[in-house]
């Protein structure tokens, strides 16, 4: 027997792309239906992505129906799923999508007994008299899903818990949906994992011909619809896997776009529209934005994130917003073209000689001009640290192009200098605390606050005296000579 499984993951509300991956999905299915070959096809992940305003704007809905014209046999939640949807709509996404959840480690609230047992379980398939089991887990974020209050296993624990039970329940042929990594996912193969072909996502590898990894095969199909896998399961007489073949079709771009996820966006179209033109704010005065230098609006969120979350100081670097604003009235569509990443902020107890050695870091040249990825960053260059609660006084470089780390002056909070030695309560973006880019505040214990760092802008933007304090700048450069 040959089985056919096509799969597609990381699409990132890439919604014009996709239109032409899935009407290329669908001709590849139909024939092989026609052909009756057996065909299982699934959904590893991050389809959804807040950055796209149709996907903001009906909170994931319009994926969901866009999954409900498609031949999908389950899916899998990725970190977008989990981290940018609120847990109250995710049984609707289910239940709109009408295609099965797999993600054995996650528990969702509002399910049925049926929806509850394929989440849980996974589901069987009896393809030529072969029992094939297939079954789903999904990354688990320890500290930001304890701060959504969502419930979560460890999804290695589970992974050779379910794999374990689908062997003695007759499985023949055990499947993994992972939406954990490839770096994850040759772990679970190196540690023995029972199962047979682990189906990726999450890290955006173009697996193509798959991974032969401890005698699993590991398949993943890249990110942004550029590609969807197709990969055969070879099955000889005593029903075992002997070999996979894989490969990755890649999107043509030619021609019209899959009818039915058009017709699929367009029912939301409008509706979506008409949210997205509802106001915010309305400002009286330009907020301007400087990637390199000083930013108006990102010393704005500055503020209002550490008053709002009863902070000495916060820091965010310039990436995290991506234009400026003009005097006038702020729109929901407006908030998300400047500021498109589904950060949260983090609080965090810090000593002032790691808030020290983080200005230095930010203000490093090589460092601001680097393009930013991961951790929600949604921009493209990483951009100049920005600070509220304090006044930074640095050193000019004659040669600030040559990766030398920013002279500190000095540090004012208030009147006094920052001291080295005192613990600092500080608000910062997940990137800033975690992402490789900087490293001053590593190993510091932090906590996940709510809402989205857009949500905080769009506070700020209506509070005038805020406003008004974000044109003050809170960096001074002085000449090596004044010193």
């Amino acid at each position: 027997m040959e089985l056919h499984i096509l799969h597609t993951n990381d699409v990132h509300s890439e919604l014009e792309r996709f239109s032409y991956l899935a009407k290329h999905l669908r001709a590849r299915y139909d024939e092989l239906r026609d052909r009756e070959q057996p065909v299982l096809c699934f959904e590893l992940g991050d389809h959804i992505d807040m950055s796209n305003p149709l996907s903001y704007a009906t909170a994931g809905h319009v994926n969901a129906r866009i999954l409900q014209t498609l031949p999908y046999d389950g899916w899998v939640f990725g970190n977008n799923e989990t981290l940018t949807i609120d847990q109250s709509e995710w049984a609707h996404l289910i239940r709109l999508a009408n295609v099965p959840l797999f993600c054995s480690n996650l528990t969702v609230p509002g399910l049925n007994q049926d929806e509850q047992g394929n989440l849980v379980h996974g589901q069987y398939y009896e393809i030529d008299g072969v029992k094939i089991g297939v079954f789903g887990v999904t990354v688990k974020y320890e500290k930001s899903f304890a701060t959504l209050g969502i419930k979560a296993e460890d999804p290695v624990a589970v992974a050779f818990q379910m794999a374990s039970e689908m062997r003695e329940h007759g499985a023949e042929i055990v499947i993994l949906l992972s939406h954990l990594g490839y770096h994850m996912d040759q772990l679970l193969a190196d540690q023995g994992l029972p199962v047979d072909v682990i189906i990726g996502a999450h890290t955006h590898h173009f697996l193509d011909g798959g991974d032969l990894r401890s005698g699993i095969w590991i398949l993943q199909a890249g990110k942004h619809a550029y590609a969807f896998g197709h990969a055969v399961l070879h099955v000889d007489e005593n029903h075992h896997v002997t070999n996979v073949t894989s490969s990755l079709e890649y999107t043509d771009f030619t021609g019209d776009p899959d009818e039915k996820v058009e017709t699929a966006i367009t029912s939301l179209h409008d509706k979506a529209i008409e949210w997205l033109q509802s106001p915010v704010a309305t400002i009286s005065v330009p907020l301007s934005h400087s990637l390199f230098g000083e930013s108006q609006l990102v010393n704005l969120l500055c503020d209002e994130l550490r008053i709002e979350l009863s902070a000495q100081l916060a820091f965010l670097n310039g990436g995290v917003i991506t234009a400026g604003y003009l005097a006038g009235t702020i729109r929901q569509k407006d908030l998300l073209a400047i500021c498109g990443t589904p950060m949260r902020p983090v609080k965090m107890n810090v000593p002032g000689h790691a808030l020290l050695q983080l200005i230095s870091e930010g203000n490093q040249e090589q460092l601001i001009r680097r393009q930013g990825f991961g951790f929600g960053f949604r921009g493209h260059f990483v951009g100049r640290l920005h600070v509220s609660g304090a006044h930074v006084t640095i050193a000019e470089m004659d040669s600030r192009e040559s990766g030398e780390t920013a002279t500190i002056v000095r540090v004012l909070i208030g009147m006094q200098q920052l001291d080295p030695m005192r613990m600092y309560t500080v608000v910062t973006s997940e990137y800033i605390a975690l992402s490789p880019m900087y490293k001053s505040l590593h190993g510091y214990e932090y906590v996940y606050c709510e809402p989205l760092i857009r949500t905080f802008l769009g506070r700020a933007l209506g509070n005038g005296n805020l406003v008004e304090g974000a044109h003050k700048q809170r960096y001074r450069w002085i000449n090596d000579d004044a010193n």
